[in-house]
């Protein structure tokens, strides 16, 4: 099932603008409307999280206001029941930004990681970073699988969904996952990733 797919079927169940180097405010009604129609015509891939990092063994990607508003529609559309903006819940287009992080197949035979946390750093002059710690985060289990095929086994690995207010997601930010142990690996929010980002 391709993340955004999932997403949406979890969204009722669970809790774009373009961003840049800059932050974003709330979703306006006609941000909402343009999100709404980007979902009806925009390829499907384009319709994923957005890729933050991908190490060998984990993977941590995100989405935006916009494109879960996108996303619902392009879902209401497959069941043939069109979004509109009363369909739209301040869940979907609030000003958050959801970080998922997950285990992913490593062809080179290493275990699985399972994450604890997230958290983003912001750099501040002549001090230690700001810690932007998640308005909430749920743990869930899920299976891997351990072959290039998806056919063969799984193996199953802890991971973390986190929501941070939307102006966490902003170049010169960091983010820092920890792994169950005390781990840590941290990697930087640059403006080439956030450029296409809605």
């Amino acid at each position: 099932m391709r993340h955004w797919q999932a997403a949406i079927s979890l969204m009722a169940l669970l809790p774009a603008a373009p961003i840049h180097a800059q932050l974003v405010g709330d979703m306006s009604p006609d941000r909402v409307r343009e999100a709404l129609a980007w979902g009806l015509r925009a390829p499907e891939a384009e319709l994923d999280q957005y890729e933050l990092r991908t190490d060998r063994s984990w993977l941590v990607n995100f989405d935006t206001p916009f494109l879960r508003v996108a996303q619902l529609s392009r879902a209401m559309k497959i069941q043939n029941s069109p979004a509109s903006e009363a369909d739209v819940s301040p869940k979907v287009a609030g000003p958050e930004v959801h970080v998922y992080a997950h285990a992913r197949m490593d062809t080179g035979g290493r275990p699985l990681p399972n994450i604890d946390y997230v958290v983003i750093l912001h750099p501040r002059t002549g001090a230690a970073s700001e810690t932007i710690l998640p308005t909430s985060v749920q743990s869930f289990v899920r299976r891997v699988p351990t072959d290039a095929d998806f056919t063969g086994s799984t193996r199953i690995a802890r991971s973390v969904k986190a929501i941070f207010p939307l102006r966490a997601l902003a170049a010169g930010n960091t983010v820092r996952l920890t792994f169950e142990g005390g781990a840590a690996q941290t990697f930087p929010i640059t403006p080439e990733l956030l450029a296409h980002v809605r």
